[in-house]
């Protein structure tokens, strides 16, 4: 659902219980018009007013009309009418917005770990966890942790991970190792991607499913009063589910607190994640994305001897001799799936560029030692197939990247209902291996717009080719025509 069906779809809940009153929307009227738009200027005040009269009364009915007197979009966020004027009333589905704009974020909190994990039920204490997020500047530093646990205890492993932007520092402070990486400009902007991305799963779960949260109550602290918004959230596909509740200022928009609850085998919450500071626009204080190793930990590289990092989010599995590599993943707004990856023979010294040749836009794919030919949705419960089609090819040193396109034989399921792709694959070997691969792709990268193509698929294809450029011709409209050529071929 798109924010302008959730705006709509508010307003008409809003309507029903307002009512169709006809003095009520002319007040709303004369509202508009007391309200100050845009930069100082008659002109421009005048065309912002016309503008937002034409969009209520030509677009909503009477009806609906009446609910704008609580909601009206005006820049970012949503304004509601108070006796004074407007006044920002912010709930949880303004949320992402917010953090999307900000320049800097900063969360401090507890992650906590399920007393099964302990074969004596025994509880483990938690780990502190901090994580700041230069937006302006790709810079990111977040503390990671892990649990083993067996009849013989249990062993917490704590460590950082700090991104300046040029390189990017590993430190595991509980075996007291640290290793530079270099990393690009792309990587740069996937690490903030994937920084936000994770923080808004283990904050609200499926940050998609903020408009079914409810308010449930409110609390003063330190003299700000704070709504309780809670949300109950199952996965479709793992039926876990996690309970969300988030202490947010109406006025502010302000985040005092987030809790994420998991429901245990009984059926009983316990606390999984609790975030006490969730702050936007503040400060950097000095050192905090300064790369200090302290001195007695094990240097495994520096910054003179930091290896780049090659782009290869998606893994590889092996089989034989044979290397099957997933680079990254894009799902595009029609639900095809964009899939660069690369198969190579380890004991092979033939190169692959024949293979390559005259290879057609939307033709067959390269006949790599393991092709991928198709793609299905990944614990979905209905049936459905991605038919591969090559769209591209980049070459990265001695390894040549395959770009190819998978479209869905049918209607494609929605993200909440899948955990990724499972990949279909075949064997273009002289002797069949009897290797059973299981591989299951990310989700990925949601293109929604060309700006999303031209940032994260053609920048992806640039970063892997030797000379920096992705290829020709291969475009956000090209992409999309070519979907559905072969949609309409598959229904023939």
């Amino acid at each position: 659902m798109t924010a302008e069906e959730k705006i709509e779809k508010r307003l008409a809940k809003l309507a029903q219980a307002i009512g169709p009153d006809e003095t009520l929307i002319e007040n709303v009227m004369s509202r508009i018009d007391a309200i100050s738009f845009g930069k100082p200027g008659k002109t421009k005040k005048t065309k912002n007013k016309l503008l937002i009269r034409r969009l209520i009364m030509n677009r909503f009915t009477k009806l609906t009309a009446a609910a704008v007197i609580i909601v009206i979009v005006v820049g970012i966020g949503i304004y509601y009418f108070t006796g004074d004027g407007t006044t920002p009333v912010y709930g949880m589905s303004d949320l992402p917005e917010l953090f999307r704009k900000a320049r800097v974020i900063h969360t401090q909190g507890l992650n906590y770990f399920p007393r099964h994990a302990m074969p004596d039920g025994q509880e483990i204490p938690p780990v502190e966890m901090e994580q700041w997020i230069d937006m302006e500047n790709g810079r990111v530093r977040f503390t990671t942790c892990g649990l083993t646990s067996n009849q013989n205890g249990f062993r917490i492993t704590v460590g950082e991970t700090i991104s300046d932007g040029e390189y990017k520092l590993s430190l595991l402070h509980t075996d007291k190792w640290a290793i530079f990486f270099k990393i690009s400009e792309y990587q740069r902007m996937l690490e903030k991607h994937y920084s936000l991305d994770q923080m808004f799963g283990q904050m609200f779960g499926d940050v998609e499913r903020l408009d079914s949260f409810v308010k449930t109550g409110q609390e003063k602290i330190e003299g700000v009063e704070y709504d309780i918004w809670e949300g109950e959230v199952t996965h479709p596909v793992t039926k876990h589910t996690g309970l969300y509740k988030c202490w947010l200022s109406p006025s502010s928009g302000e985040t005092k607190r987030i809790q994420a609850w998991v429901k245990q085998s009984d059926g009983q919450y316990q606390l999984d994640y609790e975030y006490d500071r969730i702050k936007r626009d503040v400060a950097v204080p000095d050192g905090i994305f300064t790369m200090e190793v302290p001195q007695d930990y094990e240097l495994r590289s520096t910054k003179e001897t930091a290896i780049p990092l090659e782009l290869d989010d998606g893994g590889s599995v092996h089989c034989g001799s044979c290397t099957l590599d997933s680079r990254i993943t894009f799902t595009l707004s029609d639900g095809s799936v964009i899939l660069g990856w690369c198969s190579f023979d380890r004991e092979s010294e033939t190169s692959q560029e024949d293979l390559f040749e005259n290879l057609e836009f939307g033709g067959f794919l390269p006949k790599l030692p393991v092709e991928i030919w198709g793609l299905k949705p990944s614990g979905w419960t209905g049936d459905i197939t991605y038919v591969g089609r090559h769209s591209a090819y980049t070459q990265k040193g001695d390894k040549f990247i395959e770009w190819s396109l998978y479209v869905p034989e049918g209607l494609p399921p929605a993200r909440s209902e899948m955990l990724g792709y499972d990949v279909l694959y075949r064997f273009n070997l002289e002797e069949k291996p009897k290797w059973i691969i299981g591989y299951t792709l990310d989700y990925g990268l949601q293109i929604k717009t060309e700006e999303d193509f031209d940032k994260w698929v053609i920048g992806a294809m640039a970063e892997l080719s030797d000379d920096g450029n992705a290829p020709e011709g291969v475009t956000y409209e090209s992409v999309l025509q070519l979907t559905k050529q072969i949609r309409e071929s598959l229904a023939q």
